[in-house]
């Protein structure tokens, strides 16, 4: 695996400490908020009033308004219920594990269905690797349910959208699911939010009024929407329960200037206005692709991936890196990943789609 070393933010391009410049296709800063001068006055701004850090719980006798006053933003941008800002994606899902069982108010009585490749922030009590495709052991999981015993309560745990490999998930498979209040869909959003959706809402809005289950979504803010933080959305008094957990309350929050700045670019519409572009450059790099079916890629979205592990050495030799190594684990075969962002420029996208054309046709 190469590694390359560079002193500075990447965005369109990326500098290494050789002096060698590239255009770049890596990484999840698919909306350039690392390079959005709004942002960026907004994080100015955030540590003018609040500082480097709040070295607190948020349960705490004294409260800082910056964090639920920034919740509510988040919640009508997803059009949840509720949310829960943490200090990473990661803890977000791992909160949600540790605190499940108080949540549904049972232990004995918790069935887990993992989904395959589920990503870490996901596993818990029970976690096992499943070899098969997201269509077959989603069809699995329902029947499971359907024949299992009525006072069991089911902890269905899947990724929105496939990671590092690219693999759209139909969950249209558990509308099957009516009245059954001991069923949880909890879906990792991270790779999406920001991203798919109307405005890049994620997929909140879309289960919770399809699927007649409980549902609790987690995700990272540090992709697309750029935020050092987590979050978790759903219902009021589930989000309630989370919040009077030790595990939450112990925890150190995310720095308040990024949570201001968080604030502000939801109000400004700043993730809607990133997201056009993002849109219009994901459409532009597909036509000049053409039919070429040599990447995994859904609609819409801003990753490219090949199994073909030479196509990145190909892409360096012209100038352009991607990313390819062992994810999430060191024993996982390397995917060539390419990843669009809003910085990106026509002429950027015409050369990636260039090489990218030579390499497939030669």
């Amino acid at each position: 695996m190469s590694i390359f070393r560079t002193q500075n933010l990447p965005g369109r391009t990326v500098r290494t400490v050789e002096g060698l410049e590239y255009l770049y296709f890596s990484g999840t800063d698919y909306l350039g908020m690392g390079h959005n001068p709004e942002y960026l006055d907004f994080i100015r701004e955030g540590l003018d009033l609040y500082g480097s850090h709040y070295g607190s719980s948020r349960n705490n006798s004294l409260r800082l308004d910056i964090y639920e006053e920034t919740e509510q933003s988040l919640a009508r941008f997803v059009k949840s219920p509720s949310s829960l800002i943490v200090s990473s994606g990661m803890w977000a899902g791992q909160l949600v594990m540790k605190t499940i069982e108080a949540i549904v108010d049972s232990k004995e009585k918790l069935q887990y269905h993992y989904a395959p490749r589920v990503h870490p922030a996901l596993w818990g009590n029970q976690y096992r690797s499943q070899k098969v495709s997201w269509n077959e052991w989603a069809s699995s999981t329902v029947k499971t349910i359907f024949n299992s015993n009525t006072d069991a309560v089911h902890l269905i745990c899947t990724d929105a959208i496939g990671s590092p490999v690219v693999e759209n998930f139909d969950f249209s498979v558990f509308e099957k699911f009516t009245g059954n209040q001991n069923i949880w869909l909890i879906v990792d959003d991270s790779h999406s939010l920001g991203v798919r959706g109307e405005n890049g809402m994620g997929v909140f809005s879309e289960l919770h009024t399809r699927i007649d289950a409980n549902i609790l979504v987690v995700s990272s803010l540090n992709k697309a929407l750029g935020i050092p933080s987590g979050a978790i959305f759903g219902v009021q008094d589930v989000i309630d329960k989370i919040r009077t957990s030790p595990w939450y309350a112990g925890a150190s929050p995310p720095a308040p200037a990024f949570i201001h700045a968080l604030n502000q670019l939801l109000n400004t519409r700043c993730f809607e206005n990133a997201h056009d572009i993002l849109t219009g450059n994901i459409s532009y790099l597909n036509k000049k692709l053409g039919n070429n079916n040599a990447f995994d890629q859904s609609e819409g979205y801003p990753v490219f991936c090949s199994h073909e592990v030479s196509l990145f050495g190909h892409l360096l030799e012209n100038r352009i890196m991607g990313s390819c190594f062992a994810y999430p684990s060191p024993s996982d075969p390397p995917i060539t990943r390419l990843a669009v962002n809003a910085l990106h420029q026509k002429k950027d996208l015409d050369h990636l789609a260039e090489v990218c054309n030579q390499f497939y046709s030669s």
